[in-house]
């Protein structure tokens, strides 16, 4: 069903010490893997080198992969490795976009097909593994395929339950202490009672990174002050950073795009993230804001819970969300119980939807207490670093 024999491409310049060759290889796959009358697309994967005896790592990435580089986990096994570029991402986009294909099942699919290819020439342990959405990705392929790797280990990935997951609400009533949850709420409502000193400075920073919006500006500025608390907890902002009441507008302006980003709601960005939104609103799953602690402060999202799906593009029909799929994988992976390792930080909003490996025997479910969606194994505490390794070692002997 797909050829790559035809489209590598020798990428010398992007080796270093730890792999001996680089190579970007372009898998012909099908759109369907039920139906190959519908077509293909080419899907990019990047092979690095070490051993042909060596154990392989495979990254399912959640997105695009633009380059090469060297996982923790390759290093740690001292693997080759194979980085797989999510269908519909990236260079991986098929022509006229047909959205009906862009479901769980055919991503896990396309991964199947790369490793039944390069595992006719890699006989060595293979590991799965991937980060946030890539490690979704990496769960879903092994619940399908459980037997065709060894051992799969996913970092800060979520595994979503509804359209808009409710424990993705009630993590903000209990994460940190009541004084670090209070000040974020402060500094949310001090955002917006000043916001005719701030919106000047949005203004000026539009303008500076000339980027559009398909929202009003003032509609966007309410979006990242909602989006603020998940954005802040999520990647490690500190709580004393956050400025007191009497700062000045350029100064709460300052730590608000510390927290969140304003270019992820951007028409630029949109390129980029349409797909994935997509996919939280048919199979895995998002989560939306509570305002109540913000009544009155909120001119253009007055809802009790604003929702995210106003970020899902046009694709040329409504879609629908459809759990069934979610459904099979976790049905498959009690059924199968296959090695899985699942890592988390406990202050990490995604913690709330982590994979629930209660009556597995064979998953095991690492969380630093302090960790965020920056958790690896290399900084974790190290009585968890010790039992991370030991389980790998029994895995892979």
């Amino acid at each position: 069903m797909f050829d790559a024999s035809n489209e590598v491409d020798y990428l010398s310049a992007r080796g270093d010490a730890f792999f001996k060759e680089n190579y970007l290889v372009y898998f012909e796959q099908p759109l369907d893997h039920k139906n190959p009358d519908a077509g293909t697309f080419k899907q990019r994967v990047w092979l690095s080198h070490r051993n042909i005896t060596a154990s392989v790592v495979m990254v399912t990435e959640g997105y695009s992969a633009p380059a090469p580089y060297k996982s923790e986990l390759a290093e740690l096994l001292s693997a080759n490795q194979i980085v797989v570029e999510h269908r519909f991402f990236g260079e991986s986009t098929p022509e006229g976009m047909p959205w009906q294909y862009l479901t769980i099942e055919q991503a896990a699919n396309d991964h199947q097909n790369i490793v039944d290819y390069f595992q006719q020439l890699y006989k060595g342990d293979w590991v799965s593994t991937g980060i946030s959405k890539g490690g979704q990705a990496a769960i879903i392929h092994r619940a399908l395929f459980p037997k065709a790797i060894k051992a799969t280990v996913t970092y800060v990935a979520p595994f979503n339950l509804e359209k808009e997951d409710s424990r993705l609400l009630t993590f903000f009533e209990t994460v940190g202490t009541e004084e670090e949850r209070r000040r974020v709420r402060d500094f949310q409502l001090e955002i917006l009672k000043r916001r005719d000193e701030i919106m000047p400075h949005f203004v000026d920073w539009v303008k500076e990174k000339d980027l559009s919006f398909s929202m009003d500006l003032n509609e966007v500025f309410e979006l990242a002050v909602l989006e603020y608390p998940f954005s802040l907890w999520q990647w490690c902002v500190p709580i004393d950073e956050i400025p007191l009441p009497s700062a000045t507008s350029l100064e709460l302006f300052n730590h608000l795009y510390r927290g969140i980003d304003f270019t992820y709601f951007s028409d630029q960005e949109a390129i980029a993230t349409g797909p994935f939104f997509y996919q939280a609103y048919t199979q895995l799953g998002y989560y939306g804001y509570d305002t109540n602690h913000l009544k009155g402060h909120l001119e253009y999202f007055t809802t009790d819970i604003v929702s995210n799906e106003l970020m899902v593009p046009d694709v040329g029909f409504t879609p629908v969300f459809d759990i069934s799929g979610i459904d099979k994988v976790i049905s498959r992976l009690k059924k199968r119980d296959a090695e899985m390792m699942h890592i988390i930080g406990a202050r990490d909003p995604w913690s709330a939807t982590a994979p629930d490996v209660r009556g597995l025997k064979n998953s095991v479910l690492i969380v630093d207490p302090q960790g965020c969606h920056l958790t690896r194994i290399s900084n974790l505490p190290e009585a968890l670093k010790h039992k991370v390794l030991s389980v790998l070692g029994e895995w892979l002997n």
